[in-house]
């Protein structure tokens, strides 16, 4: 493991300016590879009503699958936007999107994505 690797505080996990919209919330992680396990997220969503999580950012190498495959385990429907998620290499990363995550998660590019809760 590099010790540099995703530090706290760094623009390496910061979430993009662009992403951010108002009443968004951010659960931060500290170890592991789900944003549920360890955080009040799934108690966050429920409260809210949430019943669809879409997945962005990195990587589909563990967090990805991670959280679709807890996601699903906790009962949400998932949609993973196909632009906006990486892996490396490339190859293992279309592979996994489609042997893995196609099947707990719909996938779709994100101007479909918007075009559709516009």
């Amino acid at each position: 493991k590099d010790p540099e690797h995703m530090l706290d505080g760094s623009p390496a996990v910061e979430v993009l300016p662009e992403l951010r919209g108002p009443g968004d919330l951010e659960s931060r992680r500290y170890h592991g590879f789900s944003p549920f396990t360890g955080t009040s997220l799934d108690m966050t969503l429920r409260s809210l009503g949430v019943s669809t999580v879409v997945a962005v950012g990195v990587s589909l190498n563990l967090g990805i699958p991670g959280l679709a495959l807890e996601a699903v385990n906790l009962g949400y429907r998932v949609t993973v936007v196909t632009d906006a998620v990486a892996g490396i290499p490339e190859e293992y990363a279309r592979a996994v999107m489609k042997h893995t995550v196609s099947l707990l998660a719909t996938r779709v590019p994100a101007a479909e994505l918007v075009r559709a809760w516009s």
